[in-house]
């Protein structure tokens, strides 16, 4: 029976509330603040912990990240893990062509002989392809993968995803890597293209092949 994309949606509703909870509170902070003020007022609050803990955790959003998850569900079921390597793709390639057509400069060359900007030592500074952020498409796509995989009984903890999630995006904001903007836009481009290839999958034959079931050193679950 072919499933119809709303009904997916509906399916995991628990996480798109949470997630759209999100948006509505990124929108209000957005239409309240101007874009540059908004950069500015998270880079001048900071402290030693946050510098470190940060530059660790922005590797949540990185596609090795995912790339590690596919190759860990390898061994519960190969669909997973082609699933999680099929959901970076699709949302990694709409974001890469995004960038490319807008070209945005990031924070770093922005504010380039206008106002100095605090970055961390040693951490590696990017100046073109702000908008959207990479990082947060990857963050909130495995986030939406794993909200989908999550058993029933597990699904009222879904807020922890969608808070991984946002940690990662504003990780990109105080490493001075990107603009709110940019990590709102990601996490759209995130969530709404992985649900959509999880969509197109359960609808494609041999997605469901025997085959996808095994998993490695188990066999067939």
């Amino acid at each position: 029976m072919r499933v119809r994309f709303l009904s997916l949606l509906k399916q995991h509703q628990e996480f798109l509330l949470l997630y759209l909870f999100f948006l509505l509170v990124a929108f209000v902070i957005m239409a309240a603040v101007p874009k540059y003020e908004l950069f500015l007022l998270v880079n001048r609050y900071y402290n030693s912990f946050f510098d470190v803990f940060f530059v660790a955790y922005t590797w949540a959003g990185d596609g090795w990240t995912m790339f590690l998850v596919a190759v860990g569900l390898v061994f519960v079921k190969y669909r997973y893990a082609l699933l999680t390597i099929l959901a970076y793709g699709y949302t990694s390639l709409f974001g890469w062509i995004i960038k490319r057509l807008m070209n945005e400069p990031r924070p770093f060359k922005y504010f380039e002989n206008r106002e100095p900007i605090r970055v961390i030592e040693g951490f590696d500074m990017h100046s073109w392809y702000s908008f959207p952020s990479g990082h947060s498409i990857t963050a909130f796509a495995l986030a939406t993968v794993m909200a989908f995989l999550m058993p029933a009984r597990y699904k009222k903890f879904t807020w922890i995803l969608v808070l991984l999630a946002v940690l990662a995006g504003f990780s990109r904001v105080y490493l001075s890597q990107h603009f709110f903007q940019d990590i709102v836009a990601g996490s759209v481009i995130g969530v709404f293209f992985s649900f959509h290839m999880i969509w197109l999958l359960l609808n494609s034959k041999w997605y469901h092949s025997e085959k996808l079931e095994g998993r490695l050193f188990g066999g067939t679950r």
